[in-house]
C-alpha cells in the first residue's frame, strides 16, 4: 500500500508539470506539424521518494502464556468419624457346682441265670392248648439269700417275636416268694400262657431278670400286675432265647 500511494504523487506531480508547462506557451503562435522545429526541451521533476525497505523476517505474534488454573483442595468440614471398636459384654464367670449325685434307691446286683439254656427248643400245639410249660430258674445275688423283706422282689421280662408279629408279658414276684417256692427258686409259665406267645406260629422268645423295689409290695395272687412306686435295683441280666416251635 505505501508503494502505491507514492506511485500516484509521482504521477501526479508530472501531470501538474506537464499542464504548467501548456499554460506558459498558449499565447505563442502554432506552428504546423511539419514545419514545427523543437524549441523547447520538456523536463522531468524528480521527486526523491524513501522508502522504508520491509523486514526479512515477518515479527512474530506475541506468544500467549498458558496459565495453569490451580484448583485449590477444599479441606473437609465435616469432622472424621473414627469407628469405636466394638466392645463385647463379658459375662462373669459362674464357677459350675458340682450337683450331688443321688444314691441309687438300691441296689443288690444281678441275678445268674439257669434255665432254660440259652436257644433252647421248646413246643406248643398249634390250635388250641397244649404242649411245654416254661421253667425259669435263677440264682438271687447273696445280698438277697435269707432276705425277709416283702419290697424287693424281680421282675421277669417275657417277649415272643417273629416278622409282623409280637407278643409278651412281664412277671413280678417277690424275693420271699420265689425262695420259698417249692421246689425253691422256680417260677413256671403254665401251657395256656406259651400258647399265646406262639399265637399258632413257631416264635422266637427272649427273657431276661431284673432286681426290683416297690413301695406297696407285691401281688401275690396275680403276678402280672405291676407293683406301685416300682424301681429297679443294680443290671439286668442277660438275655437268653427260647425257640418256641408249634406242632
Amino acid at each position: 500500500m505505501v508503494k502505491i500511494k507514492k506511485a500516484k504523487w509521482i504521477i501526479a506531480l508530472g501531470v501538474l508539470a506537464l499542464a504548467l508547462s501548456a499554460c506558459g506557451n498558449s499565447n505563442a503562435t502554432l506552428t504546423p506539424p511539419p514545419t514545427r522545429a523543437v524549441t523547447q526541451t520538456p523536463w522531468i521533476m524528480y521527486v526523491p521518494v524513501t522508502t522504508t525497505p520491509e523486514p526479512t523476517n515477518l515479527p512474530l505474534l506475541p506468544t500467549a502464556e498458558a496459565k495453569t488454573t490451580t484448583i485449590p483442595t477444599r479441606a473437609p468440614t465435616r469432622a472424621t468419624v473414627v469407628a469405636k471398636p466394638t466392645v463385647v459384654p463379658t459375662k462373669p464367670v459362674v464357677a459350675s457346682v458340682a450337683k450331688p449325685t443321688a444314691a441309687p434307691a438300691c441296689n443288690y446286683g444281678t441275678v445268674t441265670l439257669r434255665e432254660p439254656e440259652d436257644n433252647a427248643e421248646r413246643h406248643t400245639k398249634e390250635v388250641d392248648v397244649g404242649g411245654d410249660t416254661f421253667r425259669f430258674i435263677w440264682d438271687p445275688p447273696e445280698s438277697l439269700l435269707g432276705s425277709t423283706d416283702s419290697t424287693v422282689g424281680y421282675q421277669l421280662n417275657i417277649v415272643s417275636k417273629r416278622p409282623s408279629f409280637s407278643n409278651g408279658t412281664t412277671i413280678y414276684i417277690s424275693n420271699n416268694t420265689f425262695l420259698n417256692s417249692s421246689p425253691p427258686k422256680l417260677f413256671i409259665l403254665d401251657k395256656p400262657a406259651v400258647s399265646t406267645l406262639a399265637a399258632g406260629a413257631d416264635v422266637n422268645v427272649t427273657w431276661n431278670v431284673s432286681i426290683v423295689k416297690t413301695t406297696g409290695g407285691f401281688n401275690e395272687s396275680d403276678p402280672t400286675i405291676r407293683p406301685p412306686g416300682l424301681v429297679t435295683c443294680g443290671s439286668p441280666s442277660p438275655t437268653r432265647t427260647i425257640n418256641l416251635k408249634v406242632f
